[in-house]
């Protein structure tokens, strides 16, 4: 299909001038034509009243009366004939002299002047007596008739014998009476095409001062407004996308909005120059820092475990966990090892903060823990710095003495705690939970360090674990923790989890929350370590209903199988 050319400002502001130049040529119009007939039908009223006023001074009003009796005589003829020439003077239409008879209410013809050219039908003789159907013609004149006074203005009629502008005055006898009424008739035709004439007269001289007035408008808005625009326009359009081509526009000082502009484009053009000059760099660092973020992603996901099943050796239990971070990196990590051939320990915590310093100090608290829990036989200085895209140095040093025997879920999450506090001034912490399942016996010792409580299965229902929270790791240097134990049967499954499933938020801004949780796992009671968590992680996205995560989640689940 033919793309449709789209009209510049120039051909727009010129229809714009034309339309305006009609617009006001038809307001004039209108104007002048409402003028011209004021005008015109005053003159052709005064002319009809004066030519009706000369008509009847030609007519003695005491011989009316004996020409209706007597009929025609040389008085007669002799003024008919002068009104014959009144009329042919003055271009009447009509020009006549009724008289009227009262007790009948008619009126009679004394005078109805033919001149050629007329249409004899129209005119009457002496003595002729209107009758019905010419009644109009003697009603408009019979108010003057009865009381002997002019009509202001003409009256206008349109009847069989034309479109007509009346004027009508008395011819009074000696003794003061009106003998009859002398009518002149002047077609409106004729008035209309006089007022149409001078209409157009004054008209045409009104629209070619218009023109001339929109051409001189239109040159100097060419001059002042358009020409600069265009050039501007120009200017840009010749901007080479390929090559890169940006140019300052010259333009004189005027001091107008125009300058304004131009001065705004040229400090555009060399802001785009340096853009353009730094896009390659800034694109090239940040490649790099997208990379180096991938990289962080990649160490950060090996350094949790990820094969499965993790002990293939233990059929007593199956275990399955996972780490959804909301950036790259998260803050969120677990863990599981076996610290003797019977021993399984299991940790799940969360750094107070996302991004980069987060992953930096989730890495330092995974190792702690592990290297703790493992009780290496060594003797040493455990210190971990590392600069973070952040003001300040996270940096934490102390001295860890691991002997033989091993340590406790409590003596482990106590001896990290001091190691974290030392020169910690950034003042992140962590939530953890940490617990040893004695395999044999299904005896589960755990701590727990201010993180959200487990959920448990057992006798075939959900139900939170009741432990004590304690303080965060990091957070005071003596803190104390509360060790705690239980029994975990045949068919048992503990569940661990992040604060970013309770907290996980929906378009409406409301929260998943603990309570939801529990409802929903208790649908999938049936379900292994794996099955539960990708069917709550399912329940999370669809609550969502597509908001963006705004926390790491992350999920652990241990089930506890037949030893056989």
């Amino acid at each position: 299909m033919k793309k449709k050319k789209k009209r510049g400002i120039k051909g727009k502001m010129t229809i714009a001038f034309v339309v305006m130049g009609i617009l006001l040529s038809l307001c004039v119009g209108i104007q002048v034509f409402s003028i011209s007939y004021s005008q015109v039908t005053t003159q052709y009223t005064e002319r009809a009243f004066n030519t009706a006023k000369t008509a009847a001074l030609l007519i003695d009003g005491d011989s009316i009366a004996n020409y209706l009796i007597s009929g025609k005589n040389e008085e007669y003829f002799a003024v008919y004939e002068a009104l014959k020439e009144v009329k042919i003077t003055f271009g009447l239409t009509y020009l006549y002299v009724h008289a009227g008879r009262l007790e009948d209410n008619v009126a009679i013809y004394v005078f109805d002047i033919f001149v050629e050219g007329d249409n004899p039908d129209h005119i009457f003789d002496l003595g002729h007596v209107l009758d019905d159907a010419e009644a109009s013609s003697f009603d408009v004149g019979k108010q003057t008739f009865l009381t002997g006074q002019i009509e202001a203005s003409t009256i206008v009629s349109f009847s069989e014998y034309g479109w007509l502008a009346s004027a009508y005055v008395p011819i009074f006898t000696s003794n003061g009476s009106v003998a009859a009424v002398l009518g002149v008739d002047l077609s409106m035709n004729k008035i209309m095409s006089d007022i149409i004439l001078q209409t157009l007269q004054i008209l045409l001289l009104t629209i070619a001062i218009i023109i001339v007035f929109l051409l001189i408008l239109r040159f100097i808005a060419g001059k002042q407004i358009l020409n600069p625009v265009m050039q501007l326009s120009k200017h840009m359009d010749s901007f080479d996308s390929e090559n890169g081509m940006l140019n300052t526009i010259e333009f004189p000082e005027s001091g107008s909005e125009f300058q304004t502009i131009a001065k705004s484009y040229n400090r555009m053009i060399s802001d785009i120059k340096y853009y353009m000059e730094n896009l390659e760099t800034v694109t090239a660092d940040r490649e790099r820092i997208a990379t180096e973020l991938d990289v962080a992603t990649e160490i950060q996901t090996s350094m949790l475990p990820s094969t499965f099943p993790a002990f293939p050796e233990h059929h007593e239990f199956d275990i399955h966990a996972t780490m959804y971070p909301a950036r790259e990196v998260g803050g969120d990590f677990y863990d599981f090892f076996l610290i003797r051939e019977n021993t399984l320990a299991v940790v799940i915590a969360d750094v107070s903060d996302k991004g980069i310093p987060a992953a930096l100090f989730m890495v330092i608290a995974k190792t702690l823990i592990k290297n703790t829990a493992m009780n290496a036989s060594f003797e040493g200085t455990a210190s971990f710095e590392g600069t973070a895209s952040f003001e300040g140095t996270a940096s934490f040093e102390g001295t860890a003495s691991f002997g033989g025997g091993g340590k406790s879920p409590k003596e482990v999450f106590e001896t990290v705690n001091k190691l974290l506090c030392d020169n910690n001034d950034t003042g992140m912490f962590v939530t953890a939970f940490m617990g040893y399942l004695d395999i044999p016996s299904g005896r589960f010792t755990y701590v727990n360090a201010g993180h959200n409580p487990p959920l448990l299965k057992h006798d075939d229902m959900y139900r939170y674990m009741k432990t004590d929270p304690g303080l965060m790791l990091g957070l005071m240097e003596d803190t104390v923790f509360v060790q705690e134990e239980t029994v975990l049967c045949t068919g048992d499954m503990l569940f661990l989890y992040t604060d970013g499933i309770t907290e996980a938020m929906n378009t409406e801004r409301s929260l998943f929350t603990a309570g939801r949780l529990s409802e929903k796992i208790n649908l999938y009671k049936t379900s292994n370590p794996n099955e539960i968590i990708a069917n709550i992680k399912h329940e999370i996205d669809v609550f969502s209903d597509g908001r963006e995560q705004a926390d790491d989640i992350t999920m652990l689940a241990l089930e506890i199988r037949d030893k056989k």
